[in-house]
C-alpha cells in the first residue's frame, strides 16, 4: 500500500514539474509571466559597503480565554555592513486584546503596554468577524490578532529605521503585500518614508506557497529549470493591485542552497532590485543556513519568544491574578491543554 502511494506521489509531482507554464495567483491584479529559462539572471557577487537592516518579530500568548488575550509582542532590527553586525535593537511590548461591544458588535480592541521601547501604535480595533482574520465562516478567535499587531509593529520599526537613517538597505521578514484591515496604511506611510530618506525596502520570504498553473509550486519549478548556480528569477508578474506596491522576484542566494527564497521590492525602487540582491548575496553564505541571509536568522534569534520565557511570565501574571476570579475565564479555553498534557 505504501509503496503504491509513494510511486503515485512521485508520479504526480513529476508531471506538474514538467507541465508547468505560469504562475498562478489568487484575486485581481497580477499579470502573470510565462515561465522562461530567459528570465533567470545569474548573481554576480559583489562587495558593497550599504548598511542593511533586517526587521522580524515574534509573540507569544501568556494568557487568554475566548473574550481576552495577553500577549508579549517582540520586535527587533539587526544592522550589518560589510557583513559585520554594527548595531541591533529589540523592542518589547504587552498587548493586551479584549472583546468589547461596538455599535453592537463584538470587536477586539487591542492596547499596549511598553517594556522599555513604546512604538506608539495607540488603540487598535477589529471586528470579530473581520474576513482578513476569520478562518471560514466562524467568528475570528482573539488570540489572532496578536499576529496582525506585530506586523504592524514590525512595519513601525521599519519607519523608524528610514526616518533615523540607519540603514540604506530594509529587509523585512515576510513580503510586502497588505492582507489585513488596516495594514496598508501602515505600509503607505513606510512607502514615502523610505521614498524620502533614499532607503530601499524590500522582504523576504522565508516559506512561499505560490502555485504554477498545474498545481506545483513555483520555487521547485524554478529550482528545476535553472542552468545557474546562483540566480535571480524576474520578471514573475505585472502586479497592478493598490494591496501589493512591490516587483517580484525568486532567488536562489548561494550554489549550495536547497531553497529559491521570494524577494520583493518597493515598485518604485526597482532599478536598485539588483543591488539589494547583490548585497543579500554577500549576507547567505553562513553554513548555518547557506543560502539565506544570515542577518534574518540573527533577528528571527533575537525576536523569538521561547517556551521558557512564555511560562515564566504566565507564571508571574497568575501570581499577581491569584484569588481574583480569573480562573473561570482561563478554563474556558484550555481543555486542549489538560488533553495534551494527558498520558495515554
Amino acid at each position: 500500500m505504501y509503496d503504491e502511494l509513494i510511486q503515485e506521489l512521485l508520479k504526480s509531482l513529476d508531471e506538474n514539474l514538467i507541465s508547468a507554464g505560469y504562475p498562478k495567483f489568487p484575486g485581481e491584479g497580477y499579470k502573470a509571466h510565462k515561465i522562461d529559462a530567459k528570465n533567470f539572471h545569474e548573481i554576480n557577487k559583489s562587495n558593497s559597503d550599504k548598511r542593511i537592516a533586517f526587521v522580524d518579530g515574534g509573540n507569544t500568548e501568556i494568557l487568554g480565554s475566548a473574550n481576552f488575550s495577553l500577549n508579549l509582542l517582540r520586535i527587533c532590527y539587526v544592522v550589518y555592513k560589510n557583513n559585520q553586525k554594527i548595531m541591533s535593537k529589540k523592542f518589547e511590548i504587552l498587548a493586551f486584546i479584549q472583546a468589547i461591544n461596538d455599535k453592537g458588535e463584538i470587536h477586539y480592541k487591542a492596547s499596549f503596554f511598553g517594556l522599555g521601547n513604546s512604538l506608539g501604535l495607540g488603540d487598535i480595533s477589529f471586528s470579530s468577524f473581520d474576513h482578513t482574520l476569520m478562518l471560514g465562516v466562524n467568528r475570528a478567535e482573539i488570540g489572532s490578532v496578536a499576529n496582525a499587531l506585530r506586523r504592524f509593529a514590525e512595519l513601525k520599526i521599519a519607519k523608524l529605521i528610514s526616518e533615523g537613517k540607519i540603514a540604506d538597505v530594509i529587509v523585512l521578514d515576510g513580503n510586502l503585500q497588505a492582507t489585513l484591515t488596516n495594514e496598508n496604511k501602515y505600509l503607505n506611510e513606510l512607502y514615502e518614508s523610505c521614498s524620502k530618506n533614499d532607503v530601499i525596502l524590500s522582504a523576504l520570504s522565508k516559506t512561499t506557497s505560490l502555485f504554477t498553473d498545474n498545481g506545483n509550486l513555483l520555487s521547485v519549478v524554478l529550482m528545476s529549470v535553472s542552468k545557474y548556480a546562483s540566480w535571480y528569477y524576474y520578471p514573475i508578474a505585472e502586479i497592478s493591485s493598490s494591496n501589493h506596491k512591490a516587483e517580484m522576484f525568486f532567488v536562489r542566494f548561494h550554489k549550495k542552497s536547497k531553497h529559491a527564497f521570494r524577494f520583493e521590492i518597493f515598485n518604485k525602487q526597482k532599478s536598485e532590485a539588483v543591488d539589494a540582491i547583490n548585497c543579500l548575496t554577500s549576507n547567505s553564505v553562513d553554513p548555518i543556513f547557506i543560502g539565506y541571509p544570515y542577518g534574518l536568522v540573527e533577528a528571527d534569534r533575537i525576536a523569538r519568544v521561547s517556551n521558557q520565557e512564555r511560562d515564566s511570565l504566565k507564571t508571574i501574571f497568575l501570581v499577581k491574578l491569584r484569588n481574583k476570579n480569573i480562573e473561570k475565564y482561563l478554563n474556558s479555553a484550555n481543555a486542549h491543554e489538560i488533553l495534551d498534557k494527558i498520558s495515554f
